[in-house]
């Protein structure tokens, strides 16, 4: 095995040797109704579409049928976004810790319960940028192909992972966080029950206008069980060898080092524990199905994530019409989605295409 990577620019090169470098299929997380229900767990999504029989029965799919965005359930596609080909014994956090950047997800077809969704990924290529916050940094980018045993083509993804040089000397990111909204600290959990929706009434492309606000999807302080109802929920859990503890220098990584507190600090640069950054481009996704209602359809995503979300932030997932137009036949609206903390900061958006009846 080659010297560990430790300068920016012998990362950048090491990366880019290995685009085109490809994983086999792997995933293969099966769509059963247990499997659907514990993946609105961990997103906060309690759409009776995805988990109420009675009600899915009177829908046009006749049955319940997974979200869209349960494709991150066979996997979140970050693989080789992270390390490309590269060893990942040839990197350390310690030098290089990783963001989740956003990306764009297509969706194609609808997944049925019993289908096994697998996941094939590919390294794309490379970038170099600089922020002020935390100076040169590489944008990698992958491409992320699903498919279910039937080998169709269930949605297709591009992406992008930032990473960095360690600040060093438990320096962390600087984000707003300072309360400036009106937004109530609550608990997520009453909220996920409390949360209303378009449902069975049919959300009419005729009637809808450019500038509409969509309903608030109040998301409530961040806590730990959040973080673990979605490890758990969409993730997937796992012990850690002693070897990868040793290398991170933590007691704890689960969640990839997420409720190691000390670790999220000095390893990721986070002020504390801090989210999967899919997790919140899965809010942007149920805004979206949310409002389209059971005759929608969810076209397409365009994410960006922008800054971190900790545990006690407080989020808040706001929306607008953006654009409604008619293509190939389908009359279909693009919706601007956005995620703001207890300081009004916009910590990811999303450009959202979907589909909707006449």
């Amino acid at each position: 095995m080659a010297d560990l990577i430790t300068t920016l620019d012998e990362f950048e090169d090491e990366y880019r040797k290995t685009v085109g470098h490809a994983l086999p299929p792997r995933g293969a997380r099966e769509a059963s109704i247990d499997n659907i229900r514990r993946f609105g767990d961990g997103v906060g999504d309690y759409n009776p579409l995805y988990r109420d029989e009675e009600h899915a029965a009177k829908s046009r799919f006749g049955m319940v049928t997974a979200p869209p965005i349960f494709v991150y359930g066979a996997s979140l596609g970050i693989a080789l976004a992270i390390n490309g080909g590269i060893d990942g014994r040839r990197l350390s956090s310690s030098y290089f810790p990783m963001n989740y950047a956003g990306g764009t997800i297509d969706f194609h077809r609808t997944i049925w319960p019993g289908d096994r969704i697998s996941a094939r990924e590919e390294v794309a290529g490379i970038t170099r940028k600089h922020s002020e916050r935390i100076g040169d940094f590489c944008i990698c980018e992958a491409r992320i192909t699903y498919h279910n045993q039937r080998q169709e083509l269930v949605a297709e993804k591009t992406t992008l992972m930032a990473r960095y040089r360690n600040l060093g000397g438990g320096k962390t990111i600087r984000y707003d966080r300072e309360k400036k909204t009106q937004v109530i600290e609550e608990s997520p959990d009453p909220l996920v029950y409390e949360r209303e929706r378009q449902g069975a009434t049919p959300q009419s492309w005729a009637a809808v206008k450019e500038g509409d606000d969509m309903p608030t999807l109040y998301k409530g302080t961040y806590t730990v069980t959040e973080l673990f109802l979605f490890t758990h929920g969409v993730v997937g859990t796992g012990r850690s060898p002693r070897r990868a503890l040793e290398a991170e220098d933590s007691k704890d990584l689960g969640g990839g080092g997420r409720y190691d507190e000390k670790h999220a600090r000095d390893r990721r640069n986070m002020p504390g524990q801090f989210d999967w950054g899919p997790q919140r481009v899965c809010w942007l996704a149920q805004m979206a199905t949310d409002w389209m209602g059971d005759d929608g359809t969810l076209k397409r995503m365009q994410t960006r994530v922008r800054h971190p979300n900790v545990v006690g932030d407080t989020n808040t997932v706001f929306g607008k019409v953006a654009r409604k137009y008619v293509e190939n036949g389908e009359n279909l609206v693009d919706l601007s989605v956005w995620n703001e903390n207890q300081a009004g900061l916009a910590t990811a958006e999303s450009t959202i295409t979907v589909a909707l009846p006449a």
